[in-house]
């Protein structure tokens, strides 16, 4: 969700600057912002399939929120006229997010833009396979270690107060009570544990575990459903390698074809189903945006040189190495393969919402998936980069064909000769077991 928010499409010095200013905000601002993009979402328009009985904030309420000087607070020099600190520049306002910008249609808000009339801008988010792989990497718990380390002792040094805004945030909104009202609150007296929650959602919807799920057992108890999706992984597989198969042969230009689109939109709309399934009526929708949010925060957090990341003195050119950096500075690792997932998570969220949108369910539109002529699309570099990353990140070679092991023909053997003795001739044999001489 937050990729979305702050992503200024061709000029990364505005992204960087929109990122600076999103940890800067006051944990309600944040919270209005959760709320404003799940009211705005695409699929409060779609069907009763995806769609969500749980309503937001009121708009009106989310907009006073969002324009209040809340950050950095307020000048108290003068009691009767306490005046808004100046944020120092350059500083992205909440309301100029580019992901939430003219999400208001001026019909019910007074406000000077969008005209009146214009319809409202549409938000999404990732899809839950991002935030599965993003917690992969150990993200969650190297920065719960940071959040304790910091609360506890002086081990890390004092943090600057850019870096405390950003503890402030990821304390009250990720390790504490949110608000009961807040859409993306899925935490309660049953459901205690955060992490527990997601890997319950996780297994609920692909059938699989963290890689460090078993380290997590002990601590983080979780529920297995029985209604999960256990096929998601090898049918995702099968899927994948035909998808190869026509990536291949899209840029042969003699020898045969084996490409067999109709086989490959059969898998995709096997995957489709699979996930409409556990989404009927919006069920998991709420626990999909809250594990979403709360991964790309702290994806976010390494993606740069943060203020957290300068503090922890883990700067460097790659967020896996900020990552491993970090969890050096409280006696953790990170996932070794940490930069395939990364690279993997983005890709893999737009994949699979064009899968469960159902766009590859016809063999037409599943050509899309490897279509090299006249060149590359955007469908099959992402889904050729999804297939590279996700063989690198779990060892399992989606380019490779699958192998079979078939029995040789071979004749059956004939039986040995016997020799016919008839019944009168046959002598008893000695109780030692031998014939006697001559016999």
């Amino acid at each position: 969700m937050f990729r979305q928010l702050v992503n200024q499409p061709g000029n990364p010095n505005q992204t960087l600057t929109n990122v600076n200013s999103l940890f800067a905000y006051h944990p309600l601002q944040i919270g209005a912002i959760a709320e404003t993009v799940w009211l705005n979402r695409n699929t409060a328009l779609n069907s009763q399939t995806f769609n969500s009985p749980f309503l937001p904030w009121s708009p009106k309420l989310a907009y006073e929120i969002l324009s209040a000087p809340f950050f950095p607070g307020y000048n108290w020099a003068s009691p009767t006229h306490p005046a808004p600190i100046t944020p120092t520049p350059p500083f992205t306002a909440p309301l100029d997010q580019p992901g939430i910008k003219n999400t208001w249609d001026g019909t019910t808000i007074p406000i000077p833009s969008p005209p009146l009339g214009t319809p409202p801008h549409r938000t999404n988010w990732d899809h839950l396979i991002y935030a599965y792989v993003i917690e992969n990497t150990r993200i969650f718990e190297i920065f719960t270690k940071v959040v304790e380390t910091y609360m506890y002792s002086e081990e890390l040094g004092p943090p600057s107060p850019q870096s405390q805004l950003f503890l402030n945030i990821l304390e009250f909104l990720i390790f504490g009570g949110a608000i009961p009202s807040m859409v993306w609150t899925t935490s309660s007296r049953l459901r205690r544990d955060e992490q527990a929650n997601r890997l319950t959602a996780y297994y609920w919807m692909f059938g699989a575990d963290l890689s460090h799920a078993p380290a997590l057992a002990t601590e983080h108890r979780y529920q297995k459903p029985a209604a999960s999706n256990r096929d998601f992984i090898p049918t995702f597989e099968t899927f994948g390698r035909e998808v190869w198969r026509g990536i291949v042969n899209a840029r042969n230009v003699s020898g045969a074809n084996d490409t067999d689109p109709s086989v490959i939109s059969t898998l995709a709309r096997r995957l489709y189903d699979m996930m409409t399934s556990r989404r009927i009526n919006g069920n998991l929708s709420r626990e999909e945006f809250r594990a979403v949010a709360v991964m790309s925060f702290l994806h976010l957090a390494v993606l740069y040189d943060s203020p957290v990341v300068v503090d922890l003195r883990a700067q460097a050119s790659s967020p896996e190495i900020r990552l491993q950096n970090i969890a050096d500075r409280v006696g953790m690792t990170a996932h070794p393969k940490s930069k395939p997932l990364f690279d993997l998570a983005a890709p893999f969220s737009v994949l699979m919402q064009q899968i469960e949108t159902g766009e590859f369910n016809t063999p037409d539109k599943a050509a899309d998936l490897y279509l090299q002529v006249p060149a590359p699309n955007r469908i099959s570099q992402n889904a050729e980069w999804v297939i590279d990353q996700y063989t690198l990140a779990t060892g399992r070679d989606l380019k490779a064909l699958p192998s079979s092991v078939v029995s040789r023909a071979t004749t059956s053997q004939m039986p040995p000769p016997q020799l016919q003795i008839p019944a009168g001739q046959l002598k008893a044999p000695r109780v030692n077991g031998h014939a006697r001489p001559g016999q």
